[in-house]
């Protein structure tokens, strides 16, 4: 009797694991979309750094989508890199859809791409944000904004501007 109890608790628990990692949130980044170069920001022509990113299985919950994206970014993003360096930067993420899936073995070019997939609105989920002070470039106020449904949300994460 015991090991017919041990095996349906093994069985059990397999079954929990293959089904838990199917709805796991997987973060894919698009490498090739990484783009470092110059923008008109407040008409002048300033240096900014664009990254993207694709959610499979997102949370719907507001608050675990914010955890979700602040947690993934405080690990991946080297803060030192941006701040001095970039007027902006941002990471922002989309849902992992057959609107946005092509973006991950498709174009190559990231204008048109950066162009396309930003219109994939329905599947915009969040963004992470740096921005320069308007009168220091070398501090700025990190932020995250998170969308599900119609609502979005946006927070300051750390605020260095002295204004």
């Amino acid at each position: 009797m015991k090991i017919i109890s041990i095996i349906i608790l093994c069985c059990a628990m397999l079954w929990c694991s293959c089904t838990d990692r199917d709805t796991a949130t997987k973060v894919i980044y698009l490498e090739k979309l990484d783009h470092k170069g110059i923008a008109d920001i407040d008409m002048q022509l300033k240096p900014v750094w664009y990254q993207y990113a694709l959610l499979e299985n997102p949370p719907a919950n507001i608050d675990s989508l914010r955890q979700l994206i602040v947690h993934y970014c405080d690990s991946m993003v080297n803060t030192t890199a941006v701040e001095g360096h970039y007027t902006r930067y941002l990471i922002r993420f989309f849902n992992y859809s057959d609107n946005t899936k092509g973006y991950v073995n498709g174009k190559e070019d990231f204008m048109d791409v950066h162009t396309n997939i930003s219109q994939e609105i329905e599947d915009y989920r969040g963004e992470y944000r740096y921005e320069t002070c308007k009168d220091d470039t070398l501090h700025g106020t990190w932020s995250v904004e998170v969308k599900t449904g119609d609502v979005f949300r946006r927070d300051t994460l750390k605020n260095n501007c002295k204004n």
